[in-house]
C-alpha cells in the first residue's frame, strides 16, 4: 500500500469532514454541545428538542461521509490492486487516522484553542477557558484512536465480505 495514497485521501477525507463540521457549528455552535468541554456545557442550558433533531439533521452528512468514504474508497482500492485483508485494514485505519490528527491538530488546537472565531463560541460562554483546553482536545483524540481501529476493523471485514 502507497502511503502518499493514504495521505492523498486522508487529506480529501478531513476536508470533507471539516466542512461538515464547520457547517453544523456555523448553523449554532449549540447543536456540537456535546463536543464542548464540561466547563462549557454547564454554563448553559441541555440542548432544546429542536436542537437535538439539528444535531441529528446537520450531524447526518458528517457520519455518512466519515463511515461510507472510507468504506466505498477502500472497496474501490481493494477491487484496483487485489489488496489483502491487512492491507485493506491499513489504507482504512491510515484514512482514518488522517481524519483524527487532523481533528485534533488542524481543527481543535490551531482553530479553536489558537483562533478561536465567534462562530464557534456558544451564547453566555464568551471568554470562558475550556475553549483553550488542549488537555481535553488530546483525550478526545486518544478516545478517537480507540474508535478509529474499531471501526477501521469493522469496515475492512465488510469490504472483504463483499470482496468474496
Amino acid at each position: 500500500m502507497d502511503i502518499s495514497l493514504i495521505l492523498k485521501q486522508g487529506l480529501i477525507y478531513s476536508l470533507l469532514l471539516s466542512v461538515s463540521l464547520f457547517l453544523m457549528i456555523l448553523v449554532s455552535p449549540r447543536l456540537m454541545l456535546q463536543d464542548y468541554p464540561k466547563e462549557i456545557q454547564r454554563l448553559v442550558p441541555p440542548k432544546t428538542k429542536k436542537e437535538k433533531l439539528g444535531t441529528f439533521t446537520y450531524g447526518l452528512p458528517f457520519l455518512l461521509t466519515f463511515i461510507f468514504y472510507p468504506l466505498l474508497l477502500g472497496l474501490y482500492y481493494a477491487i484496483q490492486y487485489q489488496l489483502k485483508f491487512q492491507d485493506i485494514m491499513l489504507f482504512v485505519w491510515g484514512l482514518m487516522m488522517f481524519f483524527n490528527v487532523w481533528d485534533m491538530i488542524v481543527i481543535d488546537w490551531l482553530v479553536v484553542c489558537v483562533i478561536t472565531p465567534k462562530f464557534l463560541i456558544v451564547p453566555g460562554t464568551e471568554g470562558n477557558k475550556g475553549y483553550k483546553n488542549y488537555l481535553f482536545h488530546f483525550i478526545a483524540f486518544l478516545k478517537g484512536t480507540l474508535i478509529t481501529f474499531a471501526l477501521s476493523l469493522i469496515i475492512s471485514v465488510v469490504i472483504k465480505y463483499l470482496l468474496m
